[in-house]
Order: structure tokens, then sequence, then C-alpha cells
């Protein structure tokens, strides 16, 4: 598994560019903030706790091994990264999507079809915002 600078993942890097090409009020960077460390936290998944114990007792037993064999030892390492990648994205992936749909960086918060056709009118988001009106929080 790599370590990636905070912000340099395939994820984080999606969400940079999705940022730059929206419009972002700067009443959300604490959402904005929290799309971040969602999309590093993705990038950087490591394996759960709940592997944890399993994973090592498989490893102890690879070890006790008469011969050594770097091909298990490499595809255990890859269980337990796959492990921990998919835990990392059930676990975060919706609360992640949630947190790009309030930010407008969705197709279902922009109002987009299926087929890329976007649905005339204002997204939810907006709509709210107009109703709010100016100067209120």
């Amino acid at each position: 598994m790599g370590t990636n600078r905070a912000g340099s993942g395939p994820i984080a890097r999606a969400l940079a560019k999705a940022l730059r090409a929206a419009t972002v009020d700067d009443r959300d960077a604490a959402t904005v903030a929290l799309a971040k460390r969602l999309a590093a936290l993705l990038d950087e998944s490591a394996p759960r706790s709940a592997y944890e114990e399993h994973l090592l007792k498989v490893a102890r037993a690879v070890a006790s091994c008469d011969e050594p064999d770097d091909e298990v030892d490499r595809a255990l390492r890859k269980i337990a990264d796959a492990l921990g990648r998919h835990s990392v994205a059930s676990d975060l992936g919706p609360k992640y999507l949630a947190t790009l749909t309030a930010l407008g960086l969705t197709p279902a918060a922009r109002g987009t079809k299926e087929g890329g056709q976007v649905v005339s009118g204002p997204s939810k988001l907006d709509e709210l915002r107009a109703r709010r009106g100016p100067g209120t929080g």
C-alpha cells in the first residue's frame, strides 16, 4: 500500500478538480473540509481492526513454515490491503457521497438525469439557498 501525501490520492484529486469547477459558498467551508478529510481517508485506507487479529494469526502461521514463501507473504499483504480498502469504502463511501451531494457536486444534487441530460431549473441546494434569502444563515 502506498503512502500518499494528504490530498494527493485519486479521490482527493477528483474532489479538488470538482471544487475548482464548482461555486461553493464560503459558508460551506466546514463541509468542504469534511469532504477533503473523507477523501484523504478513502485514499489512505488501511486494514480495519476487526480483521487485524485474524490477519496476524495467518501471518504467524505463514512465518512458522519451514520454507518461508515471499509469494504467500505478498498475497497476505494484498488481502489485508483489500480488506482495509473495502471496509473503509463501505464505511465512509456513503458519508462522502452525502457530503458531495450537500455541496452540489453530484449529478443528483445538480438535477442531472441519467445520460447527462440536465433537468431545467436550479438544483435543490440552489432552491433552498434562494428560499433562505441573502444575509440569513
